[in-house]
């Protein structure tokens, strides 16, 4: 039976976690390398849109985002991290809120097709000034207006697992209009409330069974020192971090400056944060937006600017480096015969090429595109590879050629153990590396899952070629078609109500003489079909 490309691969998790000796700490998201597809998906985030602060021309920020963007790159929702509004109505400085700025921004979701399970906007600064009460940002926002609030929090759930995200209003400001006044943060207070943080608390302890919890808010947890313009969250931080801490939340991203920046925030938290600075899509010219993505729980991102194609993100191996911060969230790859390299590639014309590389060297291979979806993939051999860091390039040729790389870690000491000896590793049939049998996963100490008399690893196309030196190789069965494959998770692929092994009755994976063919249903339960095909 021809074997899903995937399924050669060898999956693994190994994630650092730093635990407190004095503090117990939930652990943070565990990413995993694994062989499907199918458990990776994407969303957008864009930040300080700042309607009305350049008059018409600034609509089209937000307008090509909702509409053109979401259109190619269809993400799963949109994070809108503040300063949706600018206070200023075109002019220089934040005055009030202005109707006429709010409902522009309204029009361009309402038209877009904008709802609050797809669009997730939370308050900025510039959302706040002069409305104590955010009059304007609970009756004009998405979110706001569909819940009435300024926290959210929701969450998406897969088949491999549940995953968690809060949009927190750091904006306390009071409702204070703009200061000219450094020293008061230009009347900018970010902060949360105790309600606010009760809030966030209440929200974590519901969710606390979720794989990943992401959290967005506008301000950083901390100014740039030498930037006196710059405001940070002042009152609630101690209490934020502790419940980034007590929770394991996985990523803390935001708004405000107007840059982006991605890291590894440490600073007076005992375990790791992925901090990320999402740029201006709207004010400052920057139209910039961020793209982010959940492969096995490895989370990826890059920033992508408005009108430039094709977007290119590898989302497998995860990258073990953030800027220059080592990604303790990443983990190590085997020296396998197959390691499978993920890309996402996003364009608004089609994709000639997508190829990935080594080290910079040698030769380029091509990658597939996994058929209505934007993923592609590839397979590295690094049998013969050195231990230890290595670089992956993925280029991508449509609009233009462009180029991502991430850094990866061979470890040979990986034992890439076959418990069953039915060719398939066990950190690949256990997928979410959990110890249990979960939905759409073989069971790696029993050959037959679905107890139909065929190998999991023949009904998946497995030969000697495919296995790792884990797999017993008197015990397991190669398949001698891989052209065709059943499905180890159905003891009757074909839904004859005949099982796969009765079909296939000396269980080698191909279609001998005498034997009916497994993957064609009429020809067991129907066998006059044939003939009545034959009839003139």
């Amino acid at each position: 039976m021809k074997k899903d490309v995937y399924s050669r691969v060898l999956q693994l998790s190994l994630v650092l976690f730093f635990l407190s000796p004095v503090i117990a700490v939930a652990m943070p998201g565990k990413s995993y390398y694994h062989h499907s597809a199918e458990r990776i998906f994407w969303f957008m985030v864009i930040s300080d849109i700042h309607i009305g602060a350049d008059g018409p021309q600034d609509t089209n920020y937000l307008t090509w985002a909702v509409n053109a963007a979401r259109q190619t790159i269809d993400p799963l929702f949109i994070v809108a991290t503040g300063d949706l509004t600018d206070a200023t109505n075109g002019g220089t400085i934040p005055e009030k809120q202005f109707s006429e700025e709010w409902e522009v921004y309204r029009q361009i979701l309402d038209s877009a097709g904008m709802h609050a399970g797809i669009y997730y906007d939370i308050p900025g600064n510039h959302d706040h000034y002069r409305d104590e009460h955010f009059a304007y940002y609970l009756y004009y926002s998405i979110q706001g207006a569909a819940h009435g609030t300024t926290q959210h929090s929701w969450t998406k759930e897969f088949p491999y697992g549940k995953y968690h995200f809060l949009g927190i209003a750091t904006t306390g400001n009071d409702g204070a209009e703009f200061s000219i006044w450094p020293w008061d943060n230009f009347g900018d207070h970010a902060k949360l409330t105790d309600g606010e943080i009760a809030f966030i608390e209440s929200e974590l302890i519901v969710q606390q069974d979720a794989e990943i919890t992401f959290m967005f808010g506008h301000h950083p947890f901390e100014a740039d020192a030498s930037d006196w313009t710059e405001t940070a969250i002042t009152k609630g931080l101690d209490d934020l971090q502790d419940l980034i801490d007590l929770y394991g939340v996985s990523l803390y991203g935001f708004g405000h400056t107007h840059n982006y920046v991605e890291s590894i925030w440490t600073k007076d938290i005992v375990s790791e944060i992925f901090y990320i600075n999402v740029d201006s899509l709207g004010k400052s010219n920057n139209d910039h937006y961020a793209l982010m993505a959940v492969d096995g729980n490895g989370v990826s991102m890059i920033p992508a600017q408005k009108g430039l194609w094709p977007v290119v993100m590898i989302t497998a191996p995860a990258d073990r480096c953030l800027g220059e911060c080592p990604n303790s969230y990443a983990y190590e790859i085997p020296q396998s015969r197959s390691n499978p390299i993920r890309a996402l590639i996003f364009d608004k014309s089609p994709v000639i090429q997508v190829e990935f590389r080594i080290d910079g060297t040698g030769d380029w291979h091509a990658m597939q595109r996994i058929e209505n979806t934007p993923v592609w993939f590839g397979l590295w051999d690094a049998s013969v590879t050195a231990p230890g860091s290595h670089t992956i390039e993925v280029r991508a040729q449509g609009s233009s050629v462009v180029i991502d790389r991430v850094t990866t870690s061979i470890n040979p000491a990986v034992y890439m153990e076959d418990s069953d000896d039915d060719g398939i590793l066990d950190v690949s049939e256990d997928a979410n590396h959990n110890g249990m049998v979960d939905s759409g996963e073989t069971d790696p100490n029993n050959p037959d899952t679905d107890n139909d008399g065929i190998q999991d690893g023949t009904e998946l196309g497995f030969t000697f070629a495919d296995i790792e030196p884990g797999t017993d190789t008197a015990f397991f069965q190669p398949d001698l078609d891989p052209a065709t494959k059943t499905d180890p998770l159905n003891p009757d692929t074909d839904g004859d109500r005949f099982k796969d092994g009765i079909e296939d009755a000396n269980q080698n994976g191909r279609v001998d003489p005498g034997e009916a063919d497994p993957t064609i249903w009429y020809l067991r339960a129907m066998p006059w079909i044939p003939l009545l095909l034959l009839d003139d």
